[in-house]
Order: C-alpha cells, then sequence, then structure tokens
C-alpha cells in the first residue's frame, strides 16, 4: 500500500500549527521564599540550645549566669516588686531597721531602701549595657578592617587606640562628667555622657582584640578562597571573618560588663555619677557612709548588690571562655 500524501498548503496560508503542552511560568510560593529564613532561625535556635548545654557543664558558667538571672529578673520587675517609691521622703521613718513594712529598711531620708536598690539596678544594668554595646559598635569595625588592611592603615589605627590607651580611664571619666556639670546636663543627656565616657573607654582594647583575631584568620584557607572568588573586602571581613572571630568577643564583653559597674559606682561615689536623688547603687553607698555607725547595713546592701552582680558577671565570663576557647575545652 502507499503511504497518504499530505495535503498541500495553499500559497499564502501557513500550515495549521499542532496545539502543544502550555508552558507556564514557574511560581516561586511564599513558603518557599520563607523558607531559608526558616533554616536560619532553626539552625541559630540549635546553636542556642547546644551553647546552653555546654554552659550547664561549666560550673562557674552556670553560676554566674544564675546570679544574673536572678539580678536581671528582680530589677526588670521592680514595678512589681516594691510598695514604695524610691523618691519619696519620710522623715518620720527616717533610719528604720529591716522590718515588714520596710524589708531592707529605710535611709536618713526615710526612703525606703528596698526599691531604691531595685531602681536603681534598673538604671545601672542599662548604662552598663548601653555602654559595652557603645564600645563594641566602635571598636569592632575599626580592630577589624585595621587588621584586614595592614600596611599604613593599620600603623595609623593602632597608634591611635595605643594614644587613647595611654590616658588613664578615670581622667577621661572625670573630663567627661565636668562637661556635664560644667553644661548643667541633667537626666538623659548626662546619662549620654556617661554612656559615652564609658564607651570610649571600653573601645581601645576591644579594637585590638579584634585586630589580632583578624591577624590569626586574615591567612587562612578560607580567606583566600574567599578572595578567588572574587568577593569584596567588606563581605569577606563581615561575612567569612568576623563569625570566627566572636568568640574572644562574646568573652570579653561579658567580662567589661562587670568593669563599667565598677566604674559606674566609683564615679556615683566620687560625686561625677548620677546626681541624688536618683536611685543608684554608687550614690547610695557613698551618701549611707555617714551613718554606718547607726545603721550599718545601710551601706552594706547597695555594696552588696555591686559586689554580687559583678561577681555574677566575672564567673559568666569564665565560664564562656572555658568553653569557647579551643585550647582549655582540651584540658
Amino acid at each position: 500500500m502507499n503511504d497518504p500524501i499530505p495535503p498541500r498548503a495553499s500559497p499564502g496560508r501557513c500550515a495549521p500549527s499542532v496545539p502543544g503542552p502550555r508552558m507556564q511560568r514557574p511560581r516561586t510560593s511564599r513558603r518557599a521564599a520563607a523558607e531559608p529564613a526558616a533554616m536560619r532561625f532553626r539552625r541559630w535556635r540549635q546553636r542556642g540550645r547546644d551553647a546552653a548545654a555546654e554552659l550547664a557543664k561549666s560550673k562557674t558558667g552556670l553560676a554566674g549566669g544564675v546570679i544574673l538571672l536572678l539580678v536581671f529578673s528582680v530589677c526588670a520587675m521592680a514595678p512589681v516588686l516594691t510598695r514604695y517609691d524610691p523618691l519619696k521622703i519620710d522623715v518620720t521613718q527616717r533610719l528604720q531597721l529591716p522590718s515588714c513594712e520596710h524589708l531592707l529598711g529605710t535611709d536618713h531620708f526615710g526612703r525606703d531602701v528596698y526599691s531604691r536598690i531595685l531602681w536603681g539596678g534598673r538604671r545601672v544594668l542599662v548604662v552598663a549595657l548601653l555602654a559595652v554595646s557603645l564600645g563594641l559598635l566602635l571598636g569592632v569595625p575599626l580592630g577589624l578592617f585595621a587588621g584586614y588592611a595592614g600596611g599604613w592603615i593599620d600603623g595609623l589605627a593602632m597608634r591611635f587606640v595605643d594614644a587613647l590607651l595611654a590616658f588613664p580611664g578615670i581622667l577621661l571619666f572625670l573630663l567627661f562628667m565636668t562637661l556635664a556639670q560644667a553644661y548643667k546636663l541633667e537626666g538623659v543627656a548626662r546619662d549620654a555622657i556617661l554612656v559615652t565616657a564609658l564607651g570610649v573607654a571600653f573601645m581601645p582594647e576591644t579594637a585590638r582584640l579584634m585586630r589580632g583575631a583578624m591577624l590569626n584568620e586574615r591567612g587562612k584557607e578560607y580567606v583566600e578562597a574567599a578572595r578567588l572568588m572574587g568577593n569584596s573586602s567588606s563581605y569577606i571581613v563581615l561575612r567569612e571573618i568576623l563569625p570566627n572571630c566572636v568568640s574572644p568577643l562574646i568573652v570579653h564583653a561579658t567580662v567589661y560588663l562587670g568593669i563599667v559597674i565598677l566604674a559606674l559606682a566609683a564615679l556615683s561615689y566620687l560625686g561625677l555619677g548620677t546626681p541624688p536623688p536618683t536611685p543608684d547603687w554608687g550614690g547610695d553607698l557613698r551618701a549611707a557612709t555617714d551613718y554606718m555607725e547607726q545603721v550599718p547595713g545601710l551601706a552594706v546592701i547597695p555594696g552588696l548588690a555591686i559586689s554580687i552582680t559583678v561577681l555574677g558577671f566575672n564567673l559568666l565570663g569564665d565560664g564562656l571562655r572555658d568553653i569557647l576557647d579551643p585550647r582549655l575545652a582540651q584540658r
């Protein structure tokens, strides 16, 4: 049999096209777009759980974490846990011993000591956290990019850091607080000056620490691989090197929080910190020294608050160092 001859298309007309399967544009669902973010969240959550499990194995770190958890919780709940206004004066109740009415007694103005300790702790912790955060914000970029760039940039940055380190910290605090008193700054403005002084004092050590970590990581193979892939310097520093330099930075910041709290107490004790009648541990300790013979506990209570908080930060810093330092972890 002969095969049938297909019909010829008439001139001026195109052969009818056979409809094929319709091509659909791939759609990206919101669930698929949000999947990487969810994966990152699960990864960071798992890292947090692993860090908490490692911290629980360290006795010093666990003790410091428990102390700080109690201190932060009690100070955060000061509006709920206190019945008296920390600024309210009642001369009829001055220098009272601890009782059911006043758990820690009253000071020389009749103000409730328990309320002043809790409200003063809120302010001290907030100022310390802001000061350390400012020091990290200034010191980390300076140390990272100075160590990565090298050459004259590194030399110039480190001479600037050395000049700040050569300047005594107490003189820097006195300079800032004297300016605040000269311009009669009070309230939030005075706290901002205090945070700036403490942050600037914390910055040089942070910059040197990050520079040393950068010099240690700069010549490793993963950095060279990132350069060969054509990544920019900022990408290499922030996305490749910085995550490997976080461990010593966490330990450094944790320990320095205790130092900042001691500096705040010292400035207030010298009359250069928080002006009265604002609740402050150092200021209350200074005011209580005149009445130590009558009510010894009046000076002991703010001193214990300072000591316990600083001890918590030191213990937590030692525990984190034991966990994050691989050389100590292998012992």
